[in-house]
């Protein structure tokens, strides 16, 4: 728990928290693994409590009832979610499962919802990780209406691939291609079809394993279609090697989670 603390009090929602609220939050917490598959909550599950993301990836998900699945989105350590048990009588609005391996930390409802009570810089934490989501939502919905098939996987390869610098470079998908393809709204083969249609810029894959010959090539083919800000994007660089293309959009576009990615 130990090395968990030392993450958590790094993360945005505790840094500078008053230490009066953050530390019997922290004690008041539990981490679980949970295994890839395994539910954590179903939609409309009593809201009971809050989680943050200590490693592995987390499918947040809406379900119809004839079985059909809408990917919201794929987090990975550092994000939290299930911002609703500070509400008390509340529902969780989706469904939250294991894409991979998991472990997380749980922070009941009761102890979130009395410390808001005692500080309100709680509540204005909590607030701030649900506008981002929205922000994050409505860039998708965006994404799905302006951006090509092809576009949309460039732009999440981008994203994949922001830890690395030079003018290009290689990476292995973080999760399976199907998920990838789901994030999106796709189906896999109309994933598959745009993946080789990046070719063209210079985007080559071998099973998981992606190399793009050139950011810059591929920054322009998607992101004049996009109308992310200064401080919105998530696949540009703040390094930049001989070759990449100047870009000053940097840190959130829809999905976006800074990972450690495997570099080939």
């Amino acid at each position: 728990m130990e090395k968990s603390e030392t993450f958590l009090r790094g993360l945005p929602f505790f840094s500078e928290l008053d230490d009066a609220v953050a530390t019997p939050m922290l004690k008041a917490g539990l981490e679980r693994s949970h295994a890839r598959g395994e539910n954590i909550f179903l939609q409309n599950d009593a809201a009971s409590r809050m989680f943050i993301v200590l490693s592995g990836w987390v499918k947040l998900f809406r379900q119809t009832p004839d079985g059909d699945e809408a990917v919201l989105a794929l987090l990975s350590a550092g994000d939290m979610f299930g911002e609703a048990a500070i509400f008390g009588a509340a529902g969780y609005p989706f469904s939250a499962t294991a894409a991979e391996d998991a472990k997380v930390f749980e922070i009941p409802g009761d102890t979130l919802r009395t410390l808001a009570k005692q500080n309100h810089d709680v509540m204005a934490r909590v607030m701030d990780s649900m506008s981002r989501e929205l922000r994050n939502l409505q860039m998708q919905n965006e994404h799905l209406a302006l951006m090509s098939a092809p576009q949309r996987v460039g732009c999440l390869l981008l994203q994949f691939s922001a830890g690395l610098t030079g003018a290009g470079g290689g990476f292995t998908l973080p999760y399976d291609k199907s998920l990838a393809a789901a994030r999106l709204g796709m189906k896999p083969e109309t994933f598959s079809r745009a993946l080789s249609q990046l070719k063209s810029v210079g985007v080559s894959v071998d099973g998981a394993d992606v190399k793009i010959a050139s950011f810059a090539n591929l920054v322009d083919y998607c992101c004049a279609h996009c109308s992310a800000l200064p401080g919105e994007c998530p696949g540009s660089r703040s390094e930049h090697g001989e070759g990449t293309k100047h870009c000053d959009r940097t840190a959130t576009c829809p999905g976006r989670r800074v990972i450690k990615i495997t570099e080939k």
